[in-house]
């Protein structure tokens, strides 16, 4: 998986999703978050949810950067080396989250991403998915449309996913959708429950 420089979107982008996910992870225990970059939710969620036992993953290859970056948080554990396609960190989780994650992973690995968070949720723990998404059933931003032709010249394997597509994926995996919410940017917030 080949990282895109997500420093200034993270940072631009936190304030509204955790306006979304506070009130959904404010009784829940440990979360775990996939791709974690620079560490920039992570520190946020410190602030908005101080009782989140937050666990930061990062590719192994990506490992260097986000443990520099929370290294000076000692109220969050050290982050952990996560390839999705293969061994995960013992669960139960009440959550897992990915913030722009999945335009840069190779399809099969978004589907190892789902079952794999499948795996170690907890029952009725949440799967939290933000990005950009084609939709079948509305027109794509031009922008939207940009972003996915530049990840597919750096990649092929990179571009934006079906919404429609990574719905089945997630029901296939035994996840009901609870929240699809339009974000700034056109992105999305996607919000399944394990059943």
């Amino acid at each position: 998986m080949n990282r895109i420089n997500a420093t200034a979107p993270a940072e631009r982008n936190k304030q509204p999703i955790f306006a979304r996910l506070a009130p959904l992870l404010h009784r829940a225990d440990h979360v775990l978050e996939i791709g974690a970059g620079n560490g920039a939710h992570a520190r946020h969620a410190l602030a908005c949810l101080a009782q989140v036992h937050w666990q930061a993953t990062e590719h192994p290859a990506r490992m260097a950067e986000l443990t520099q970056a929370l290294a000076a948080q000692p109220r969050l554990p050290a982050p952990v080396a996560l390839d999705v396609t293969g061994a995960w960190p013992e669960g139960p989780f009440a959550a897992v989250y990915a913030a722009n994650v999945a335009h840069i992973m190779a399809w099969p690995a978004v589907a190892a991403m789902v079952a794999g968070s499948a795996r170690v949720l907890a029952p009725g723990g949440l799967l939290c998915l933000y990005g950009p998404f084609f939709d079948a059933q509305q027109a794509t931003a031009p922008s939207n449309l940009e972003f996915d032709q530049l990840l597919r010249s750096r990649d092929p394997a990179m571009g934006l996913r079906s919404l429609q597509a990574v719905h089945e994926l997630a029901a296939d995996n035994g996840f009901d959708l609870c929240h699809d919410w339009a974000m700034p940017a056109n992105n999305r917030l996607l919000v399944w429950a394990l059943a």
